[in-house]
């Protein structure tokens, strides 16, 4: 879902486009506002060259009022520059903060009313022309133009991958799909560990962990010694590994084989209840996420239940990342949970990826590891903390706002 967009469009004159973006540099509201009078679609343009846009000149120099009327204007604030960097890199490297939450607030409201429309294509279909085009530009937006450019921004779904055959390098320091895409690598455990560590704080935990993959999280959590330890694995090859490996022999663990989809309601008919729930499955859409968080928190105990998930969300931006963090967090909190995002130093060496064909991980030395428990506010009133989350955003925007008001004001006298 968080991918990149690109606006480069022949059709307008081009040394306009480069005065537009000059204009959005100096702050020249003059020019801006006649470019944009003669067409408003210079505020979405790009240079052919460079690929930068008025966004993120704007967003360069902390003109945070000037963003705001170009991104009500139409400015894409997902428009990425030829090294796949958008206005919000441009704000976060030249450390305009105010800026960069301003656009965090934007993306993270233009990426959930997207969720909305695909729901909705998803669950009730494209019933006339509208919609139709709705769903294509749905698919489409978030999509790099060219079809010839870095695997990496390729769907990362999969619909196809549990009748994919897999295999486990020699080495065993990965899991590969048909396509020679890693399901998961030996560099993750030391992640993995960190997440078991959260999930397990306490005596007497039951734990559930959503894909067993290469067991690296299912290890960690049995050297933790939990009560109850159900795993659901909906790949026949990793279940036939489980089994040739004796998992289902060992204390208290539970093989479930299936799609979560289809284990979790039987679980939540048996009653089952659990303190810890991981959940890290491969080649699904964000929104099965969504569906996951929904039927998750009917298991999930009360008040001390802890909930986490791999964090491979937008791996190859990070401000598309912290995007995507907001988003999951807002979702959550509409159900009662409150996330934070710990950081976690991790070192992946270039030449783990020999023989990988796309790369999920991206040079950063920073994981953010989700840890999500209950709100003592939903679990005293059952009124979720979205409101307070969404008031914050409001509060932001209409810092920017007065500055913008006066925008308007100049470009109406």
């Amino acid at each position: 879902m968080m991918e990149a967009e690109s606006s480069f469009t022949p059709e307008v004159s081009t040394e306009k486009v480069l005065g537009m973006i000059e204009a959005c540099r100096t702050g020249n509201m003059h020019a801006i506002q006649q470019l944009m009078a003669e067409n408003p679609i210079f505020a979405c343009q790009q240079d052919e060259e460079t690929g930068r846009s008025p966004l993120m000149a704007a967003a360069s120099t902390g003109n945070g009022a000037l963003c705001q009327h170009l991104l009500e204007a139409g400015a894409p604030w997902n428009a990425v520059d030829r090294n796949g960097q958008c206005a919000g890199n441009y704000a976060t490297d030249n450390q305009h903060f105010g800026v960069v939450q301003l656009l965090v607030d934007w993306a993270t409201r233009a990426e959930l009313i997207l969720g909305m429309v695909e729901r909705s294509i998803r669950d009730h279909g494209a019933t006339d022309d509208a919609t139709a085009a709705t769903s294509m530009a749905t698919e489409q937006a978030l999509i790099p133009a060219s079809s010839s450019g870095p695997v990496e921004h390729e769907p990362c779904t999969k619909p196809d991958y549990l009748r994919q055959r897999l295999h486990y390098t020699a080495d065993g320091n990965a899991l590969l799909d048909s396509d020679d895409d890693a399901v998961m690598m030996e560099w993750e455990r030391p992640l993995m560990q960190a997440h078991a560590q959260i999930l397990m704080e306490g005596t007497g935990r039951r734990v559930l962990n959503v894909g067993f993959g290469m067991g690296i999280i299912d290890t960690a959590l049995q050297n933790l010694q939990p009560t109850q330890h159900y795993i659901i694995e909906a790949h026949p090859d990793v279940y036939a590994r489980m089994l040739a490996d004796k998992w289902d022999q060992k204390p208290n663990v539970r093989i479930c084989f299936g799609r979560w989809q289809d284990v979790m309601p039987k679980l939540k008919e048996e009653g089952v209840v659990v303190d810890a729930i991981f959940y890290d499955t491969y080649g699904e859409h964000f929104l099965d996420l969504e569906d996951w968080h929904c039927q998750m928190v009917h298991i999930l105990s009360k008040p001390h239940g802890i909930y986490s998930f791999f964090n491979g969300l937008a791996p190859d931006n990070l401000f598309f990342h912290g995007v995507a963090c907001q988003c999951v967090k807002l979702q959550l909190s509409q159900l009662g949970l409150e996330s934070d995002f710990l950081p976690c130093e991790i070192q992946v060496k270039d030449e783990v990826w020999e023989g990988i064909r796309r790369k999920y991980w991206h040079g950063r030395d920073t994981y953010y590891l989700p840890r999500c428990t209950w709100s003592s506010q939903f679990l005293q009133t059952g009124t979720p903390t979205v409101e307070r989350i969404v008031e914050e955003a409001r509060k932001n925007k209409s810092n920017m706002q007065v500055a913008g008001d006066d925008i308007k004001r100049q470009r109406m006298g």
